[in-house]
């Protein structure tokens, strides 16, 4: 089990992966050299997977649409089909699970055409393997950090809630791209693989920042290891009261184990990530969420999370 200082380190870095070793020493009580230990420890016992920047695909023109699979249980296929959807750059999100589905994938779009192109891809590719799939399309996401770790109140960071057409310069490109799978790359790394200077290299960071392009620096974490496990849920409503709405995003919010939470267009209305110890415990959450007015939800749907991963390629789409 990982200490309180462990998990403040986790919480710190996941919502700052920048965040210099004499900051995250002073926040932890601790010396700069502890945290360097600690780090590579954390790293050494796969605790911590990697380094990741979000990147909003939408202030660049995409849309994002998700699609759905049960497939049959035929192991190698299965494995064959992740293993090349996390090679595809226009995968921005991977879940992996058992429950009402298997697959879930999340694609970067510009229009309609280029979904009907993918879901004819896969469902031509793998057509042994898909029993049905279903589509929808994404109205937003909110994210909070993981309170669970330590006792801290956070609020929902909302992104990809309306499209803008941004046009990146190719410094700009360069820089995504080697934040995208190094978030904690040093500033002068970055400037000699721009072959630009640290003054331009740090401007255009504050940059995309200040636009949104650039949501969070943040680190990839096996939960697992942790005693932590996944859990998605599709929430049917009854009802669809403006107040209602809000009460439940606002409850959401406030509670420690809903981590995300998805507006989509699809036969459901939310889906929300749910970290808990086991079952049990995800249940209590769901309980004390219908708890709030059982009269506004018609019914949930579970999944059990094996893999969620966002940008799960090694290469950013730009």
């Amino acid at each position: 089990m990982l200490d309180n200082v462990n998990k403040r380190i986790l919480f710190e870095l996941e919502r700052n992966a920048r965040i210099s070793d004499s900051a995250l020493a002073r926040i932890v009580g601790k010396s700069k050299d502890s945290i360097r230990y600690r780090i590579k420890k954390l790293e050494d016992e796969k605790i911590i997977l990697g380094y990741r920047t979000w990147i909003d695909y939408s202030k660049l023109g995409y849309r994002t649409s998700t699609i759905y699979l049960n497939l049959i249980n035929l192991p190698e296929k299965r494995k064959k089909l992740i293993e090349e959807l996390k090679k595809d750059k226009r995968v921005y999100w991977l879940g992996v699970a058992e429950g009402v589905w298997n697959i879930g994938v999340t694609y970067f779009i510009k229009s309609n055409e280029d979904l009907f192109k993918i879901k004819g891809e896969i469902l031509t590719k793998y057509k042994e393997l898909i029993i049905d799939s279903r589509l929808t399309s994404l109205a937003s996401v909110s994210v909070h950090e993981k309170n669970f770790l330590v006792n801290e109140k956070s609020s929902f960071i909302t992104f990809t809630e309306g499209i803008e057409n941004y046009e990146l310069d190719e410094i700009e490109k360069k820089i995504l791209k080697e934040l995208y799978n190094n978030s904690k790359i040093n500033l002068s790394d970055l400037e000699f693989k721009t072959k630009s200077t640290l003054d331009i290299v740090r401007s255009r960071m504050k940059k995309l920042e200040k636009l949104g392009i650039i949501i969070r620096y943040t680190i990839y974490i096996n939960y697992k290891k942790i005693g932590y496990e996944l859990y998605k849920t599709f929430i049917y409503l009854s009802s669809y009261s403006k107040e209602e709405i809000e009460n439940i995003l606002k409850y959401s919010e406030k509670s420690e184990k809903i981590i995300n939470v998805v507006k989509q267009i699809a036969p459901w209305d939310f889906e929300f990530i749910i970290f808990a110890e086991n079952f049990e415990d995800y249940l209590n959450t769901i309980n004390n969420l219908t708890a709030i007015n059982p009269k506004a939800f018609k019914k949930f749907e579970t999944a059990i999370m094996s893999e969620d991963i966002i940008f799960p390629c090694n290469e950013a789409y730009i």
